[in-house]
Parts: C-alpha cells; structure tokens; sequence
C-alpha cells in the first residue's frame, strides 16, 4: 500500500475520545449520515414541485437535521466520555492538547466535530505517537475513507480560509 502525504494545519476543534482496551477492540462509532442539502435541491428541483413547496421542504429538512444533530451528540457524548481539544489535523493523524495525561503507545478511539451544524463527526482508531505534558499526536490506524476524506476536506477548506484572513491582515 502507498504511503500517501497530507497537509496539516493548526486549529481548533472539539472533539471526544475513549481509551481502547486493546488496539484491536471494535469501534463503536460507525458514522452517521444527515441529508445532503444539495442533492436534496437537485431532486426537488428536477420533481416539477412548486417553488414554494420546494423552499418548504428544505427549511422542514433543515430543521429535522437540526434535531437530530442534537439527539446524536448527546449519545456521542455517552460513548465517548473524554473531552478533547484538536490544535493540529490532517488526514493521517492529528494533535490534541493532552489534558488527559496520555501517553506513547496509548490505544484510542476519537471523534472529530468538523462542525455544528449541520453535525459533520469523523471517527478513527489510533494510537499515541508522541506525548508530554502539553500535548499528544495520534497517528490513525483505522479509519474509514469517508471519514478520512472529511477531514482533509475539512483541512482544505480551513487552510483556504486561513490564506485568505491572511491577505486581508
């Protein structure tokens, strides 16, 4: 298998984490999918559904993806029990401040909130690679390819918006 190179980029993010018993042990989050506002627009729109209705059904979608946004976090918040705060991110591993005391060779299981709302959640397996008393990377060992393509879209766009706040400064 090639070894692919990603960018990183310094940010904040939110995040939960749960210590793996054995670096093998099942995942428990296996994503979740909300709607997909622009596929939802190009299959309303080509439905020769009434505009009105259109614009209806997508506020009525938004809002349902709004509740259930909420409803999945709090059972998120229940299986992983550990906060975290995500400094560093790329599609291979990521830092985080250590406020938990992890150390090298630590098995976990996080989870990344690429945003809010709508509720955008990667999810990996890793390890620690690199620890001390501020902060701790872990290299991920298992992660999905959706998940990981989250992530370095997430990356792009944020280095994207980085750039630009640079140039206007």
């Amino acid at each position: 298998m090639e070894k692919r190179e990603f960018a990183s980029i310094s940010l904040y993010l939110k995040g939960r984490l749960r210590l793996l018993t054995d670096k093998d042990e099942p995942s428990r989050f296996s994503g979740f999918g909300l709607s997909d506002s622009a596929a939802d627009v190009e299959e309303l729109t080509n439905s020769h559904t009434p505009e009105a209705m259109v614009s209806f059904l997508l506020n009525m979608n938004a809002k349902l993806d709004a509740i259930l946004s909420h409803l999945k976090h709090d059972q998120l918040e229940m299986d992983f029990p550990n906060p975290i705060e995500v400094i560093k991110l790329s599609g291979a591993d990521l830092t985080i401040k250590n406020t938990l005391g992890l150390t090298e060779g630590a098995n976990l299981e996080l989870l990344i909130f690429l945003s809010d709302f709508p509720l955008s959640v990667a999810g990996a397996c890793g390890h620690v690679t690199k620890a001390d008393s501020e902060s701790a990377t872990i290299k991920f060992d298992r992660i999905s390819a959706e998940d990981r393509e989250k992530i370095v879209h997430h990356v792009f766009v944020e280095e994207r918006r980085q750039i630009r706040t640079q140039r206007l400064t």
